[in-house]
């Protein structure tokens, strides 16, 4: 089997390059995004309580399988998100996909299914005081910090691009997308920050 940590790769941004937008007066502070540059990214299919990949996600991910609808757990870089009742994606540094599939798609775990799904997916992560302001001008979510809390994971359209949204921290969101659909995402988010300055840091 090839091994996907011995192949070279470029971001889903890799073409775009640094950009900012000076803060303006009135603004609470500047925007920040940026690419996350090659992470990997897996599919998990499989029942909650499945013990075998309950044990080996705790042991390869850090954390726990999140049961609860629209949220994620994370450990260090690594990450499990919930994407549905029998279905969630993985996140972990680049070059780590293939160790981890290896312990979850064994003949012990019965009924699952596992997918590298890295190439398809690229993600940024917008901070700053106005950063659910930004988001909120292109999505139907409620991004108010009493609705949309750390933790949280949602799955919606930002304009017209299907996203899926983490809350990582009360100012810190990051927005994965369709690997194809990165450079809409960074050119819609980086307009939607003008009025409040922006700061864009590439990969």
């Amino acid at each position: 089997m090839v091994k996907l940590k011995n192949i070279p790769g470029l971001s889903a941004l890799s073409m775009a390059k640094a950009s900012a937008s000076p803060q303006p007066e009135g603004s609470k502070g500047m925007v920040v995004i940026r690419d996350t540059g090659l992470t990997d990214k897996i599919n998990l299919r499989c029942q909650a309580d499945n013990p075998v990949i309950t044990k080996a996600i705790k042991r390869m991910v850090g954390a726990d399988i999140p049961t609860a609808a629209n949220t994620f757990n994370q450990a260090g870089h690594r990450s499990i998100i919930w994407l549905g009742p029998d279905e969630w994606m993985i996140m972990a540094e680049n070059g780590a996909s293939d160790d981890i599939i290896a312990e979850l798609d064994t003949p012990e775990a019965g009924h699952v299914a596992v997918v590298n799904i890295s190439d398809a997916l690229g993600a940024v992560t917008i901070e700053g005081p106005h950063a659910r302001d930004v988001l909120a001008k292109n999505c139907a979510i409620d991004f108010h910090p009493r609705a949309f809390t750390k933790g949280m994971a949602v799955q919606s359209l930002l304009s017209h691009a299907g996203v899926t949204i983490l809350c990582l921290d009360d100012d810190k969101m990051m927005v994965v997308g369709r690997t194809s659909f990165m450079p809409y995402i960074l050119d819609l988010l980086s307009d939607s920050a003008i009025e409040y300055g922006y700061d864009y840091h590439a990969a």
